[in-house]
């Protein structure tokens, strides 16, 4: 996970780079050694670029810069009936584009500000807050989904289970759901935690919520403005308005999708995709004010009351 420190380096080396480590640390006012261990932090993930020239050790802003999208990541759900039009309005003007399906949506979303993947659909809490923790190296592009996000009561007398930084954190925070909040890695996870008394209530998205009301479970849905929305890698900057324009037509044309083709390719049962995807609504484009509204919330998420505890391991 990045952090403040991880923040202020990669500013450092995106206003005056590049330069040297003993320069870096010098304007960052840090000892070398503090640096150093940043530095090659942030190249494992491909943020920065690091050469070593006759033992001195240049640092400079970015990556390789991506010409075009090669990878778009999804998170397992039945959120995204247009990801395979997008992926073939893709494939149409840049080439292959290939679809990664991730059980963690915070994972994903790493992945992305790395460069790992250079398209995502990912909570917009995540995305918001990644752009802002790795001074740009994220953006929302464009629109996505909204609806699919519930709670179900568990089996347990305590607590609640939902994943870290995510659509489902916020809608436990606006539900205003008792602690202790523990966290899991997919929905299948989450869904387990309840059935197994673990927690007494689960924050989880479509289709583990309409296989929680199969296993009977009392399920209650969250009236989330907004869920999911296009995130891409800043390597694509250049690219963003086609991408846009491409995630346009997808949603628009979401009527038409082949759902069997997406069941196949989130690995869920078709029967399950095609009834929980009504629980979704499509955005052709991001809402600004619908993110504001939810900007105290998403705040709330991103440094919940835990955070010192979870940090602090002095």
């Amino acid at each position: 996970m990045l952090d403040q420190v991880d923040t202020d380096v990669m500013r450092a080396i995106a206003d005056y780079g590049p330069l040297t480590l003993s320069e870096l640390s010098r304007t960052l006012g840090w000892s070398k050694s503090m640096v150093l261990k940043r530095v090659r932090k942030l190249e494992s993930l491909g943020l920065i670029r690091v050469r070593d020239e006759g033992g001195v050790i240049i640092i400079s802003p970015g990556g390789s810069r991506a010409k075009a999208p090669a990878v778009i990541g999804i998170v397992r759900a039945s959120e995204y009936p247009y990801i395979m039009r997008l992926v073939k309005k893709l494939s149409e003007r840049y080439g292959s584009v290939t679809v990664k399906v991730y059980d963690d949506a915070l994972q994903e979303a790493m992945d992305l500000a790395a460069g790992r993947i250079q398209l995502a659909m990912a909570p917009a809490i995540t995305l918001v807050t990644l752009n802002r923790l790795t001074a740009g190296s994220v953006h929302i592009v464009g629109g996505g989904s909204q609806g699919g996000a519930g709670i179900v009561t568990g089996r347990g007398e305590l607590g609640h289970a939902t994943s870290r930084m995510s659509s489902m954190e916020l809608c436990a925070e606006v539900s205003r759901l008792e602690p202790p909040r523990v966290y899991a890695n997919s929905g299948d996870s989450i869904l387990d935690m309840a059935l197994r008394g673990q927690v007494r209530e689960a924050v989880i998205w479509e289709p583990y919520l309409s296989i929680a009301e199969r296993r009977g479970l009392k399920v209650e849905q969250c009236d989330l403005e907004t869920c999911c929305l296009l995130g891409a890698n800043s390597s694509l900057e250049g690219e963003y308005d086609r991408i846009a324009k491409a995630m346009e037509e997808a949603v628009s044309e979401v009527r038409e999708a082949d759902l069997q083709a997406y069941a196949n390719l989130v690995r869920m049962p078709y029967e399950l995709v095609s009834e929980s995807v009504r629980s979704y609504s499509f955005l052709e484009r991001p809402d600004r004010e619908v993110l504001r509204r939810l900007l105290p919330y998403m705040r709330s998420v991103a440094l919940p009351s835990s955070a010192v505890n979870e940090a602090v391991r002095a």
